[in-house]
Order: C-alpha cells, then structure tokens, then sequence
C-alpha cells in the first residue's frame, strides 16, 4: 500500500513538472530568439507572460460571462458584467462553476473558448512586442533592458490595481475549457502543452537554420558588418520581437489555464529572471540547450522543495533563501566554467546541394 501511495505520488509529481517544464519550455524558447538569436537585452520578458495571463482572465473570460450571462443570471440573479466588484468579491466562483458545467457537457465549446483565449494571447504579445520594437531601434542596449523592465513593472502593477481588467488583488477565476475530461483532465492538459512545445520548437528550429536565423546571428555578432551587406536591422528586430512576444503570450495563457486561476501581482521581475537563468544553464543560441535549462532548473526546484524539512534540520535556512542560494551558485558555475552554456550554440545547418541549386533555379 505504501508502495502504491509513492507511486502514485511520483506520477502526480511526474506529471505536473512536465506541465510546467512544457509552459516554461515555450516561454525560454521565445527569450532565446531575441537573446541568444538576436541579442536583445530582454529584461522585461515577464511583461509579455503576464499579457498573455490578461488574455486569459481579462478578455476572454469576459467573453464567456458575456456568452452566457443569461444561464447565470437565471440562475444566480446577478449580471456578473454590470458590477464588476461585487462580481469579482463574491459571485466568480459560483459564477464560473457554471460555465465549467457547460463545458463539461460540451467539449466543443470548452476547446473553441480555448482557442479563441490562446489565440487573443498570441495577438495581444504580438502587438504589444511590436509597440517595444520602437525602443528597441533607438535606444542603446542597456536602456532598453531598463526601459523593458520598467515597462514589465508598469503592466503588472496598473494590472494588479485595476479590478475592471482581471479582477485586481482578488485575482479572478476563468473557466476550464478541459472540464469535459473529467478525471483525466491533467493528463490531457500535459498533451496539451506538450503539442504547443513541441510545434514551438519545430517553428524557432526551421526559423533559427533558415536564411532568417543567420541573419539574426550576423546582426547580433557584427550590427555594422550586416548593415553594410544590406540587412535591414529594423525590419528584423520588429520581427523577432512580434514573434518572439507572441510566444510568451501563448505560455503565459497556458499558465493561466494550468492554474485555472490569474493573480496579476505574481508576474513579478524575479520571472524574467528565471527565464534567463534557465537560459543560462541550457546555453543561449541553442533551442535544445534552452530546453535542457528549463528541465535542469525544474528538477532541482523539485528536489529541493521536497526534501525542504530535511534541508531545514541541517541547515538553519529558509528552503525558499537557500533555493535561490543554490541557483545562485550554480549559475556563477555555469559562468565560470562553462559560459556557453550545458550545450553551446551549434554550427547552423546548411541546405542540401540540390535543394541550393533548386533554389538558384527558381531565382
């Protein structure tokens, strides 16, 4: 029995890592197109994980209470949309149950409000990465990273005090568009996640060896060089940004709907700093490498966390300090001895000779 117990306990803990090491995966694979592809001072990441979050919780949410307003107010007598603070401090729960019941019953409608929300997610980083790309082609390196990381703090803390866009300090609950698996719910969201992981790493892997990719790397290594060769600087910062934004804000709403829940104070600077520091530890200019730091810094999250009390009786320290002591150390390590990384930016493929002739062909 107690055998049983610990298996089962390592399958939960099994599966809601992979969750994460998936959304994680996704938000680190879209900072190392604009750090490690790119080398843009992205200090303000967390910014674009929490707009997917508003996506989420804000908009789309939104766009189900409106949906179906009149199921709850047949059913509760309130309009969760005409007061939003009596809404967010008593009603959403009741409210949302409602929903989640609707959903339950039609699988349809869960994945269209899952999409229409992943989608509004995408978009709304998107835009967002494109307003910053204006900076970006003015300012000098270490301006931007403070204007981006001040931009992260602005987003989080209007967001936060602002109950009309996701509820406020209440945080607000948003429906479970997966509610119809029933018991299986978490093992369908990791397939789930490992899809949008998956088709993320196919994208930034084609893009990073195309013709796109080396020129990101030509910019990042020799700006001048490149422009004297006739590549666009501008044209390319926009797009990296737009897509790399994009991509965060798909991970931030995949977050969201992991914790079925949006509290905008959490996305705080220290998430951005956790991406670089996955990054860091996987090594930059590598999707593989980003991919590893993520899995490498998840594992020993886990590890300490659960061998906590123990680490408490030996060492007279907060588990949560001597977490972010040992990842400090580590990436000092990392720094020190290896600063390429775990896996170090590789050689980028070239195209087959006869898919080059091809190409000089049809030009």
């Amino acid at each position: 029995m107690i055998l049983q117990i610990d298996l089962n306990t390592l399958l939960v803990l099994f599966r809601e890592t992979s969750i994460i090491v998936a959304i994680y995966g996704i938000y680190v694979l879209s900072l190392n197109l604009e750090v490690g592809y790119m080398g843009l001072p992205q200090f303000g990441k967390v910014m674009f994980l929490a707009l997917g979050a508003i996506a989420v919780g804000g908009i789309a949410t939104k766009v189900a209470l409106l949906i179906y307003s009149h199921v709850i107010s047949s059913q509760l007598n309130i309009s969760p949309l005409s007061d939003l603070d009596t809404y967010c401090s008593a009603y959403q729960y009741s409210s949302i149950g409602i929903i989640n019941n609707i959903f339950s019953n039609s699988p349809l409608s869960g994945l269209a409000f899952f999409f229409m929300s992943i989608t509004l997610a995408a978009i709304l980083g998107g835009v967002f990465g494109i307003l910053m790309a204006g900076p970006a082609l003015r300012l000098r390196e270490d301006y931007l990273g403070i204007l981006l990381l001040v931009s992260a703090e602005t987003v989080r803390v209007i967001s936060t005090y602002t109950p009309q866009v996701a509820c406020g300090v209440f945080g607000t609950v948003i429906p479970d568009p997966f509610a119809w698996l029933r018991e299986g719910r978490q093992w369908g969201y990791l397939a789930v996640t490992l899809i949008f992981l998956l088709l993320s790493f196919v994208i930034l892997e084609r893009l990073g060896n195309s013709p796109f990719g080396r020129a990101l790397r030509a910019i990042r290594d020799a700006e001048v060089a490149a422009r004297v060769f006739g590549k666009d600087i501008v044209k390319f910062r926009v797009r990296v940004l737009a897509t790399a934004s994009a991509l965060a804000g798909v991970a931030g709403a995949l977050l969201a709907f992991y914790n079925n829940f949006v509290l905008m104070g959490q996305f705080v600077p220290l998430e951005t700093f956790k991406g670089w520091a996955m990054l860091i530890i996987g090594g930059t200019g590598n999707n593989i490498g980003a991919l590893l730091g993520v899995v490498v810094y998840y594992v020993i999250d886990r590890v300490l966390s659960l061998y906590k009390e123990g680490i408490r009786q030996i060492i007279n320290v907060d588990p949560i300090f001597f977490q972010y002591i040992i990842f400090g150390i580590i990436i000092i390590l990392v720094l020190m001895f290896r600063p390429q990384g775990i896996i170090s930016e590789r050689p980028v493929k070239t195209l087959k000779r006869h898919i080059l002739a091809k190409l000089r062909a049809e030009a």
